[in-house]
């Protein structure tokens, strides 16, 4: 997700409050433990055995949005809160110290509904659904460890080979609520969308320490979901390939 898109969408969004010191947001209390404890998150630990080459995925037969057993709900935002669900916001948030949190909130309510609004124009991959969470933390998690923008080009055969190795798996679906979906969307386009901000403000002004920081939380994230170190996966026009 390359910085004239995605990227420079949370680069515009938190030039929008005017309080915030960017670099202040590289003190973050990253603890991947949370991300581990997601139900999809582990799931995704089998990719690398089952995860099918986007010539073998059946593209054609998506099932309509809002009926796929993807779909997490409705993000419906009222002023600075969604109003079903803040549990994943408020989550993130607990990343900052104490007194960056409503701040944090804030940012990141507008950060998720901003990219709800883009993604299926820029990409051409649905909102509100748990692939498309989980390859938007991919993509942070890339761009962290790299310090480079994961490429547009290969956003989409990644979607299609992860919603279908999700959509096999239904006993994933069954047992959850729909505000456990939408949790796990929030925290992963939050946090995705987070790492991309970050690197994006390393771009502009370099940080040796800031950069080692973000690496290594680009790496914590590949383990908790993946279960591989970074220089295993490629992320390719024809799909994810494990190496």
């Amino acid at each position: 997700m390359s910085t004239n898109k995605i990227t420079a969408i949370a680069t515009l969004i938190i030039l929008t409050f005017a309080n915030l010191n960017a670099h202040a947001f590289f003190i973050i209390d990253f603890n991947e433990k949370w991300l581990r404890e997601d139900a999809y998150n582990r799931a995704m630990n089998q990719a690398k055995k089952n995860l099918r080459p986007l010539s073998e995925v059946e593209t054609d037969d998506s099932p309509d949005v809002k009926t796929d057993i993807l779909y997490t709900g409705s993000l419906v935002r009222a002023g600075e809160e969604f109003i079903a669900d803040m549990d994943g916001v408020n989550q993130l948030s607990q990343l900052f110290p104490p007194e960056r949190r409503p701040e944090a909130k804030r940012m990141f309510v507008e950060i998720i509904d901003k990219f709800n609004a883009s993604v299926e124009s820029l990409y051409q991959v649905p909102k509100e659904n748990v692939a498309t969470g989980l390859i938007t933390l991919l993509g942070g998690a890339y761009a962290a460890y790299y310090n480079k923008p994961l490429p547009d080009n290969v956003v989409k055969p990644a979607f299609l080979q992860v919603a279908s190795f999700l959509r096999k798996k239904a006993d994933l679906f069954e047992r959850k609520s729909s505000r456990e979906m939408v949790n796990s969307y929030q925290l992963s386009v939050g946090l995705g969308m987070l790492l991309m901000l970050l690197q994006a403000e390393l771009q502009k002004n370099p940080n040796p320490a800031h950069e080692e920081e973000l690496k290594t939380i680009g790496r914590s994230v590949f383990q908790a979901v993946l279960g591989v170190e970074p220089e295993r996966v490629s992320f390719t026009s024809s799909g994810i390939v494990f190496r």
